[in-house]
């Protein structure tokens, strides 16, 4: 596929080569007079669809229904009605599955009627390759934290000869800074892409633009900016789960630890008593009043021998063995 960057020194030339071709097979078709063109023309590939607009220049003309014909130059064929574009009140008329080369030259002839009367005769040669022009595809942005989701859709089957030699571009906007980020699409341009734009600020303002790169810089059609204000609140659907995964593990955890505590407080293990066995007070006396003898001031020592205080809390056994209990200043 043959594609021009200077589509106004190409066209020249593809006319001139048309003439040629009509005067080679002998074709009858009369070309078109550019000079008296009553008509504006526009060829788009829109949704990976051809669609050929069109529009008169005497705006005081009025038709009610157009009829659309159409030739291929290098064929000696007749004029050939196109079915969905007969007697129709729209201005524009899809030639996907008419126009299937993008090598040939096609010829086209629009009439319009009000009521029986014939009101304009336009007619103009095209070109697939140069004339052209690419509308942006549909889109839809999803912005989250740090990042935006950006949805291109395409259609569900798409015509490989409606391809052509394109590049998806997603342009990202933001602070006067612009970015183009050129995903790989792999095989044909059918069905949803999704692409991610990462390693984006939160609380900040991004918009989005999705257009197909072109050869022909005139034939590119940008889409309008999409916005979003990606929030510190507004979080993936993934880090939601794992904050709320995070908070159930620390309240098991939790609950675990408190009921062990309890569980060991109620068995015994845990500041059970709030005094100890009369045996083993006993025994703990009798060692204070051995090291008392060997200390000068006895008077001083007994006011610093108390009995255990209430709060005094050790990790002993509910049930104690009281056979086991005798203490002595030699053990």
């Amino acid at each position: 596929m043959l594609l021009s960057q200077n589509a106004f020194i190409v066209r020249p030339l593809n006319l001139f080569l048309m003439v040629c071709i009509s005067l080679v097979f002998g074709i009858s078709h009369d070309l078109p007079d550019y000079t008296s063109e009553s008509c504006t023309f526009k060829i788009s590939l829109r949704n990976f669809r051809s669609i050929l607009s069109w529009e008169l220049k005497n705006h005081s003309i009025v038709a009610t229904r157009y009829t659309l014909l159409y030739t291929i130059m290098s064929k000696p064929e007749d004029w050939k009605i196109v079915k969905n574009c007969a007697n129709t009140t729209r201005s524009f008329c899809d030639l996907t599955d008419e126009w299937r080369s993008t090598h040939e030259a096609y010829v086209t002839l629009l009439e319009g009627f009000s009521g029986n009367t014939t009101l304009s005769n336009c007619s103009r040669n095209f070109w697939l390759d140069i004339d052209m022009s690419f509308e942006p595809p549909e889109f839809e942005i999803v912005g989250f934290t740090n990042h935006i989701n950006v949805i291109v859709k395409f259609p569900s089957i798409v015509e490989e000869e409606l391809q052509f030699d394109l590049s998806l571009v997603i342009e990202e906007q933001s602070e006067g800074i612009v970015k183009k980020h050129k995903p790989t699409v792999k095989g044909n341009m059918s069905g949803n892409f999704t692409y991610i734009i990462d390693k984006l600020i939160p609380n900040t303002n991004y918009c989005v633009s999705v257009y197909f790169e072109h050869n022909d810089e005139q034939a590119v059609i940008k889409s309008p900016l999409k916005c979003t204000l990606l929030q510190p609140g507004q979080e993936s659907e993934s880090a939601e789960s794992a904050k709320v995964g995070g908070i159930i593990t620390v309240f098991l955890i939790a609950l675990v630890l408190i009921s062990t505590i309890v569980t060991l407080k109620w068995i015994g293990y845990i500041c059970l008593r709030n005094s100890l066995p009369k045996v083993l007070r006993q025994s703990l006396a009798k060692g204070w009043s051995a090291v008392a003898i060997h200390r000068r001031d006895h008077n001083a020592l007994q006011s610093e021998t108390p009995e255990l205080k209430q709060s005094f809390c050790l990790s002993f056994p509910s049930s104690w063995n009281y056979k086991r209990a005798s203490l002595s200043p030699s053990d």
